[in-house]
């Protein structure tokens, strides 16, 4: 129906839907948690172990928590160390960190063993910190690494000796819920932008 002017009069219910609709936009953002969602982790169950041999099912013994995860190598010569190294300075930088969980993944499970993953956290100084280095079996990792995007191939050497691997460089960022949230350049990525997305899940 036209008004007297030619122009289809606005619906009387629509400037109610409109501030309806305009109240759930700034709640999402007062919320703070704008963060898209890329891959939900949170029906998986992937049976691992730890640096001290004792079994962990990823994620789901960590729900509730916001986890930090690295992936990494124990005899990668350069990129792996500069993961581990930046994923410390967000655990020290970052205030009251008993809500995040980090975590440390291998994707060559075959050479990282319970033991070498002890030794390698030892290397970093993390004997006292509620970090976790995972390792299972190679078909685990495997699932687990296509389910995180991270890629890894043996680049040189022979793998019944050393070799070396060529990999993704990433830290992923999973939410209380089991949701992967971010992936960033691993070895690149200022701490303090992590820590502002810690802060955005945190709400």
């Amino acid at each position: 129906m036209k008004n007297d002017s030619g122009v289809s009069p606005i619906p009387r219910g629509l400037p109610a839907i409109a501030a309806a609709f305009l109240a759930a936009l700034l709640l999402v953002a007062c919320s703070g948690d704008s963060l898209p969602v890329h891959e939900d982790l949170s029906a998986d169950r992937f049976q691992l172990v730890n640096q001290d041999s004792s079994h962990v099912t990823f994620p789901q013994d960590y729900a509730g928590d916001i986890l930090v995860v690295g992936a990494v190598y124990t005899q990668c010569p350069d990129v792996c160390p500069r993961i581990t190294g930046k994923m410390d300075e967000v655990r020290r930088q970052l205030d009251n960190p008993s809500d995040v969980r980090f975590v440390t993944l291998t994707f060559d499970p075959r050479r990282d063993t319970p033991s070498r993953l002890h030794a390698y956290r030892s290397a970093f100084g993390l004997e006292e910190a509620n970090w976790p280095f995972l390792t299972g079996s190679p078909d685990t990792i495997d699932a687990l690494m296509q389910r995180l995007q991270i890629k890894s191939e043996v680049s040189s050497g022979d793998t019944t000796g050393t070799y070396f691997i060529d990999h993704t460089d990433q830290i992923t960022l999973v939410d209380p819920r089991g949701r992967v949230r971010y992936r960033y350049h691993g070895s690149g990525t200022p701490p303090e932008l992590i820590i502002e997305d810690i802060q955005k899940l945190r709400g």
